[in-house]
């Protein structure tokens, strides 16, 4: 957390304009934190399980990434991995203790974590684009505005959602659940790839 915090202060003076962030962050949590103990131990499994796909996939081998950058994300990839082993761990506890209809709850409880997450994310687009219009001194077209929206929008939800949902270590851990439960989380994540 702290190199992240690093980062963005580091990224603040370079801009050289506000980048805004949704939030704030008590506010998300508060809302995440509303829904039971399952659900939420998934949606954090999930983004674990993001994480390390996001690295291997699109970081680890990128020789032309800013280093420093690419040392901040190597370095939050090793961290979750330790955490994607003790939650997936938690989540097979907590289900442990729970019935069927309890198990589905806690699945459709996720899932509204993830339309929670879906919308913060066309938030921190529209934050984007205002600080790169800021930055660049212009608007945006409307044709080219549009462009811009769906395929960052697009491109976030796999990386955020969608990566996850599909992850073979998440998937394995939600058809532990209950095949049909696999079946859904497999529904869902196909609206995000």
């Amino acid at each position: 957390i702290d190199l992240f915090r690093r980062f963005q202060r580091t990224f603040a003076r370079g801009f050289g304009v506000p980048c805004g962030v949704i939030g704030p962050a008590h506010e998300i949590g508060r809302a995440v934190l509303a829904h039971e103990p399952l659900s939420v131990a998934l949606a954090i499994l999930q983004i674990e399980w993001m994480t390390q796909a996001h690295y291997v996939e699109s970081v680890k081998n990128d020789a032309a990434l800013e280093p420093h950058f690419k040392e901040l994300l190597r370095c939050h990839w090793l961290e979750e991995a330790q955490h994607a082993r003790m939650d997936t761990l938690i989540v097979e506890l907590l289900a442990e203790r729970c019935s069927a209809a309890e198990r589905a709850r806690a699945l459709e409880g996720y899932l509204s974590i993830g339309a929670l997450v879906a919308g913060g994310l066309a938030q921190q687009l529209e934050l984007d684009i205002e600080a790169f219009e800021a930055k660049v001194g212009r608007k945006l077209t409307p044709e080219v505005g549009r462009q811009v929206r769906a395929v960052q929008l697009s491109a976030n939800h796999f990386t955020y959602l969608g990566s996850g949902m599909l992850h073979p270590k998440f998937q394995r851990t939600v058809a532990g659940l209950g095949p049909e439960l696999l079946a859904r989380v497999q529904e869902v994540a196909a609206a995000f790839c």
